[in-house]
């Protein structure tokens, strides 16, 4: 019988047929989710990133402009490491009923990512994670509102000023796939602010709506 630490399950062999984890690996499991949040809560950091990159050159209070969203796990090692890529469930694209799934590092694993929602299993090159749109402050503030719901409230806002152009970049990695190269040197060259969670509840708890915040923040 072979080991089952050599089996790359979700790639050589159905995820359905893996073992199901017994009562003191998952217990083990809870305890590191748990000592991961405490970490976090303990650095005064949201367990998620909605990332805001703009294109800064074309930026203005009453046109539409060029942007990318996307979505990171705070620092979901326990030693400090990293963020992680957040990914949508594209089950509308293929045929199937809106999901409105987000899969963290802990739905992902040899290549293969399960949403959370409807349980399927897409393989890497069929998710997305980078939202590309052009769009007014407020319907900026809108999507960005929609997206921190679905992280359940717990997400700080990071915007990020391009100096890079957005639409060239955008462009080359839509007509050929460079895996993702373009848009890291977008990333590479931009000014940042933020918006902490704390922040945010802070303000809101002084009255303002949460869309109110996000405008402001993104027309400051």
């Amino acid at each position: 019988m072979p080991d089952i630490k050599q089996i790359q399950w979700g790639q050589d062999n159905a995820l359905e047929n893996a073992p199901v984890l017994s009562a003191e690996e998952q217990d083990t499991l809870k305890k590191k989710m748990e000592a991961m949040d405490k970490l976090l809560s303990e650095q005064q950091k949201a367990k998620y990133k909605i990332e805001l990159f703009m294109n800064g050159k074309e930026r203005g209070l009453n046109r539409p402009y060029g942007g990318i969203l996307c979505i990171w796990e705070s620092g979901t090692k326990l030693h400090g490491g990293g963020d992680e890529k957040v990914y949508e469930c594209p089950a509308e694209s293929f045929g199937y009923p809106p999901c409105n799934g987000l899969m963290g590092s802990s739905f992902q694993g040899y290549g293969h990512l399960v949403c959370p929602l409807c349980k399927r299993v897409w393989k890497g090159e069929q998710v997305h994670g980078d939202r590309i749109a052009r769009l007014s402050i407020q319907n900026w503030a809108h999507l960005t509102y929609n997206y921190f719901i679905r992280l359940n409230h717990n997400a700080d806002i990071y915007l990020k000023y391009l100096r890079y152009d957005l639409h060239a970049a955008a462009a080359i990695e839509l007509d050929k796939d460079h895996g993702g190269e373009k848009l890291g040197q977008v990333r590479i060259k931009r000014m940042k602010v933020i918006y902490p969670l704390k922040n945010l509840i802070k303000d809101t708890a002084s009255g303002k709506d949460i869309l109110s915040c996000l405008r402001s923040f993104l027309a400051a």
